[in-house]
């Protein structure tokens, strides 16, 4: 395309400077990226990482990278959940594409740093930037990273894309960046909103707000009088307008809502949708069950043969990989959806139907609904997409603001909550050795997002440095020399406040400005034996918990949980099975997601044998306390998170002992997918424990044990099929269908024919049968060529040694 050239001749781009470029969703920009790769690779010599936002997105990149890297001769390597090493294998002859999401792309780049190999990088390229602005604390991680890549001024270039930014200036200004952006579209959207029985165009080139919505036309569909009382926003009138020979999309505002708008469109649709396509339904039903283990959703059941399914974080990561296949391969027409799909796997439609202008219980924002109308008017699907907006009377006015306001503007997150990105940012850059010093951190500060909307956000920055820096040194995370040399042996202090005052003297703005202490309170009077007087001058270094949480990439809050309950376990480890090595790994941020239900915990707990019970012991949960919690009785100090944590560990439990997603979904009463996610989610922590016993000498047996064990835990399988789970987007169901297909290793992927892959598995295209066998031979010449520099450095340390008489 005529922009994509335009934008690859860039001068920014040929003199190696940063670049922003903006453009609507499915103008082509990921074609850009991956070109500024491939240069990357080939003609500097230097590896580079691609950041994105979510680890479906992740797999599906190096899924599709995989071919590319097999024909072109470079590796692919994942970041993801329990998948990347820190640091990554060093390669000789050949560069390597890093895929990872916003936390792994911070954990490699974090080791690259310490093992002083940031030469290796010459590019780096983020994907939907503008979650910089991200509030959950993702969008302080990935500023925290960009900041550092900015302030070691490495010969590393920064490319950043997205659809939805509003104030681009900034960005750009952040990054020292160039910026380039169009409103080019490959094809037209057309977008309405419709409201009651009328269909409006949106005309957002009006002189006047009466002629912004235009009536385009009058809906009447042939409804039966029960259709009309069942769906009387006529959404299966409009999706039946474009499917089956074209594709449509629902965005929903829950995930209940995902399903139940899935069966009132079957409900209305003519029967003689049921015959298009049948035989391939059929096939996908069987490959469903498959990954099932014998089981199929009952709304998924009902609804396929019309070529209709519900897409939320409710369904296993087996059974969204397969309905997405089977949608861009025809044989669904129709997916009902949450908004995340808008930021996540490249599924386009002819119609997006926007059920709602909310998202759960808030209005929607003009960025999101500009990424799910994005997915309409793809190439290939037609010379014209469609959106739809469906919205009540009342609520029309809204929704008019929404769509003629200016897109929504990135503002940092690192001084919200408590400061936590600044306190991350700080002590990775201290413990990194990148900053060490008051003065040295404040200039890193400035290469910051919050530096440029400091003013705007009327935000001291350097008084918020001053605070973290003086919390740090509280909670011993923080070091000074002469700290260090009033008391080298201190114990770690496991309580949130140590009695240490912290007083920092600026003379930076006048000679006679009077010291000023920033010493955090816990509310209580505190017995001060220990003062610190911080000089901007003065040495700052890391402790070894402040080095254990940044080698595990943990919050410092986490890290001192984590301590506790290791410290515990220390003494009274049981190992007669594995739970209450699952507990230690059972993430703490997932209790949020899960609450217990007691009269399931009590049905569970009861059938643990005697020697489960002696981990339960050990942690304190007895069949007292199980009874407090049936009758809702209030429990001890600090027990009901013991608690909590442990009805997630049960979950692990059983997935570790081979029972299904499904089976531990139904006991527990939780969503299978949310079930997958702690698996998940504890293979990454079970990583980041793992690093961080690594850095706690006192923890040595925990290293030992975790190593093999946390590998385990990223799959929950038998072991003939971990072999299979290392290829991307691979999961229990997938590798199962392809252990039964005579595919029992990665040798057996690669040595397969495509073709005879897709006739021997159930509902597999050809373009997902030729990047597993392309990414099974990549993965092969990756572990030969590890093998290869092993074997190489070995020879030549014995050639270097001297020559024994």
């Amino acid at each position: 395309m005529a922009w994509q050239k335009e934008c690859l001749n860039l001068v920014a781009l040929q003199q190696r400077k940063n670049l922003v470029y903006a453009l609507p969703t499915s103008g082509g920009k990921t074609l850009v990226a991956e070109m500024l790769i491939l240069r990357e690779l080939f003609c500097s010599r230097k590896n580079a990482i691609f950041v994105v936002p979510y680890v479906a997105i992740v797999q599906e990149k190096v899924r599709s990278l995989a071919p590319f890297g097999l024909e072109l001769d470079f590796f692919v390597e994942e970041y993801a959940a329990g998948k990347g090493q820190y640091p990554p294998p060093k390669r000789r002859r050949k560069q390597t594409v890093y895929v990872a999401t916003i936390e792994k792309a911070l954990g490699l780049t974090n080791s690259l740093i310490e093992a002083q190999r940031m030469k290796e990088v010459g590019l780096c390229i983020v994907d939907e930037l503008h979650l910089v602005g991200d509030s959950n604390g993702r969008g302080s991680v990935l500023e925290g990273l960009l900041t550092k890549l900015l302030y070691l001024q490495a010969s590393i270039q920064i490319v950043g894309m997205s659809a939805t930014i509003g104030n681009l200036h900034e960005i750009a200004t952040f990054l020292d960046a160039e910026m380039f952006t169009q409103d080019f579209r490959p094809v037209e959207l057309k977008e309405y909103v419709k409201c009651e029985n009328k269909l409006y165009a949106v005309n957002l080139r009006a002189a006047c707000p009466d002629e912004f919505l235009m009536l385009e036309r009058k809906l009447s569909f042939s409804y039966s009088a029960a259709a009309a009382s069942i769906d009387p926003d006529m959404i299966g009138g409009l999706v039946g307008e474009v499917i089956p020979k074209s594709s449509c999309l629902v965005f929903c505002p829950t995930k209940k809502s995902c399903e139940n708008v899935a069966q009132l469109i079957c409900s209305v649709l003519p029967k003689e949708i049921l015959q298009y396509k049948k035989e391939e339904k059929k096939a996908l039903y069987r490959a469903l069950t498959s990954e099932g283990n014998g089981s199929v959703c009952p709304v998924l059941r009902k609804i396929l043969p019309f070529g209709i399914a519900y897409h939320h974080s409710g369904l296993t990561a087996d059974e969204k990989n397969l309905l997405q296949e089977a949608y861009q391969s025809g044989t669904l027409c129709c997916i009902c959806c949450t908004s995340t799909l808008a930021a996540g796997v490249n599924l386009p439609a002819k119609r997006v139907i926007l059920r709602s202008p909310y998202i759960g219980r808030d209005f929607i924002n003009l960025s999101r609904y500009k990424q799910m109308i994005g997915r309409a008017g793809r190439v290939g699907f037609g010379e014209m997409g469609e959106s739809i907006l469906i919205c009540k009377t009342n609520e029309t006015q809204k929704v008019k603001e929404l769509l003629s306001s200016p897109m929504d503007e990135v503002t940092s997150s690192l001084h919200l909550n408590d400061g936590l990105g600044i306190q991350n940012l700080v002590l990775s850059a201290v413990g990194l050795g990148i900053a060490t010093t008051r003065a040295t951190l404040q200039k890193m500060m400035e290469f910051s997002l919050l530096s440029v909307q400091a003013s705007k956000l009327n935000v001291n920055l350097h008084l918020e440095i001053d605070k973290i820096l003086a919390k740090l040194i509280k909670l011993q995370a923080l070091t000074t020399v002469d700290l260090e040399r009033s008391s080298p042996n201190s114990s770690i202090m496991l309580d949130n406040q140590s009695n240490i005052t912290v007083h920092i003297l600026d003379t930076s703005e006048s000679d006679m400005k009077q010291n000023k202490s920033v010493t955090p309170t816990c509310g209580k009077k505190e017995i001060c034996n220990r003062i610190v007087y911080l000089k901007s001058e003065t040495l700052l270094t890391v402790s070894r918990l402040g080095k254990a949480a940044i080698k595990g990439c943990m919050h410092l809050s986490c890290t001192h949980m984590l301590y506790q309950d290791l410290v515990q376990a220390q003494s009274s480890l049981v190992l007669l099975s594995c739970l209450h090595l699952l507990y230690l790994v059972t993430p703490y941020d997932f209790m949020s997601q899960v609450k217990p239900n007691p009269a399931v915990y009590f049905s569970v707990y009861n059938r643990l044998d005697v020697k489960d019970i002696k981990t339960t012991n050990v942690l304190g949960i007895s069949e007292v306390c199980m009874a407090r919690m049936v009758t809702g009785q209030v429990m001890k100090s600090g027990q009901e998170k013991v608690v909590h944590r442990f009805y997630l560990t049960l979950m692990l439990y059983d997935l570790w002992n081979q029972r299904s997603l499904w089976d531990v979904a139904n006991e527990f009463q939780v969503p299978r997918g949310i079930v997958q996610n702690l698996m998940t989610s504890a293979a990454a922590f079970s990583s980041c424990v793992l690093r961080f016993c690594e850095e706690m000498n006192e923890f040595w047996a925990f290293k030992d044990l975790l190593v093999n064990f946390t590998e385990q835990l990223s799959h929950c399988c038998t072991s003939e099929l971990l072999p299979l789970m290392d290829l991307p987007a691979v999961k229990r169901g997938r590798a199962r269908q392809l252990y039964k297909a005579g595919y029992k290793t990665l040798q057996d992927v690669a040595n397969a024919d495509p073709k005879q892959m897709v006739h021997t598995i159930d509902h597999m295209s050809n373009k997902v049968a030729n990047q597993i066998t392309a990414a099974a031979k990549l993965l092969l010449k990756q572990k030969a060529d590890s093998l290869r520099a092993e074997a190489e450095e070995m020879l030549e340390g014995l050639q270097s040694s001297p020559k024994s008489c």
